[in-house]
């Protein structure tokens, strides 16, 4: 898929595909990553239930999280 076809904000389903783990572990992530985005970047559009997927993609599988439970 293109970049510019990429759509700006990932859901649960993305998350709990990426990394293997539950639909409740995926919310979880999605909260720590929110505020973890909000806590760095204050004007950063955050929202409930969805994260920012150049933030998930830098912060989360650039970091090495994929399958391992931990951030």
């Amino acid at each position: 898929m293109l970049e510019e076809n990429k759509p700006m904000f990932i859901g649960v389903a993305t998350v709990q595909h990426d990394l293997g783990v539950s639909r409740s572990k995926a919310y979880d992530i999605i909260r720590q990553l929110n505020a973890e985005m909000k806590k760095q970047n204050p004007t950063a559009l955050v929202v409930c239930g969805r994260l920012n997927r150049i933030w998930y993609e830098e912060a989360c599988l650039q970091r090495g999280y994929v399958k391992n439970g931990s951030l």
